[in-house]
């Protein structure tokens, strides 16, 4: 009886825990119906139908249907990403937030709600050429352009097929050669091919490594809840599972975007410092050299040492401008 009892108890212990799992998802979709509803009023209250717009035209219909398409998928998009924080369910732990209540979600994976499933391969030619100084040997290129052939149909590593390609073509040449370069310590010009080989080998490897880390960053800017991310190294392939993508043409632009490195020229403190002395002057000239009455207070409360509140303002806007200099 005992026992009986005790499986009871866990048996409803464990319907409880999955209705409360499963909650997470309903309040998501109802969370997710509501955006839709306020994504369709603003797509027909500003851009109609597109029945409305072409009226008897079969293919104007269709563009402007595409069209639309994309506003709303835009719109949607902007609502999610705007109401992530908004609290849609309270549990254990008090209020719950869209974006948590979707990563907890039930996942049904791409058989059940359809997404998106995306196989990148990492091409490795432009690494070898950037390792190469940008060589115009005739050998090397061709080498590139065959293996770039060979791994169209086989899982190969690149670097691999790179080597036996070049030998073929250029079996007298060392590879060391075309990578050993006076600012590059690692390689020597007479080193062999199989420590050539070795160090190409670590340099496509941190170079897969650094694009399947910015893929996964990428990846979490769509909010999508539990994404598959598989990477192969050896084959130089990262798979993507995203299920629930609707947006798909948002996720593929923005997955085969090239990174972006800006530089910024930023002032440096001797050449702007006789600007904010003199600003500092005028501000307390204009002040009658007096600081506010809340600042006062504050430096009463301190128990700080006074003195001229032109000397102590100015020596807190050194340090501080001091501080945010040397921080950049």
């Amino acid at each position: 009886m005992q026992l009986k009892g005790l499986v009871r108890f866990f048996t409803i212990l464990l319907i409880i825990y999955s209705v409360y799992q499963l909650s997470f998802t309903w309040f998501v979709r109802n969370h997710e119906k509501k955006l839709e509803k306020v994504a369709h009023n603003f797509v027909n209250q500003n851009y109609g139908t597109a029945n409305q717009t072409y009226p008897s035209n079969k293919d104007s219909q269709d563009l402007y249907q595409i069209k639309l398409d994309s506003i709303y998928r835009d719109r949607m998009n902007r609502l999610q990403d705007s109401t992530k924080d908004d609290i849609i369910t309270y549990g254990i732990t008090g209020g719950i937030s869209y974006q948590k209540a979707k990563e907890e979600e039930l996942s049904l994976g791409l058989d059940l709600q359809g997404g998106m499933n995306v196989t990148m391969e990492v091409e490795m030619a432009g690494l070898l050429k950037t390792l190469a100084n940008n060589t115009n040997d005739p050998n090397f290129l061709k080498a590139l352009a065959n293996a770039n052939q060979r791994k169209a149909n086989s899982d190969a590593n690149f670097i691999g097929l790179f080597a036996e390609e070049f030998k073929k073509l250029s079996p007298n040449t060392p590879l060391a050669s075309l990578f050993a370069t006076a600012n590059r310590t690692e390689l020597k010009v007479t080193d062999s091919d199989s420590k050539v080989i070795a160090f190409l080998g670590r340099q496509a490897r941190d170079a897969f490594e650094n694009t399947a880390r910015l893929i996964t960053t990428r990846i979490d800017k769509f909010g999508v809840a539990q994404p598959s991310i598989n990477a192969d190294a050896e084959k130089q392939i990262i798979t993507v599972e995203l299920p629930g993508v609707q947006d798909k043409e948002r996720v593929r632009k923005n997955l085969q975007a090239s990174a972006n490195l800006q530089f910024w020229e930023v002032y440096n403190i001797s050449e702007i410092w006789q600007n904010i002395q003199k600003a500092d002057e005028i501000f307390y000239a204009q002040h009658g050299g007096k600081v506010t009455q809340d600042t006062a207070k504050q430096s009463e409360a301190s128990a700080t040492t006074t003195t001229t509140a032109s000397d102590s303002s100015k020596s807190t806007a050194k340090v501080i401008l001091q501080k945010i200099f040397k921080s950049n």
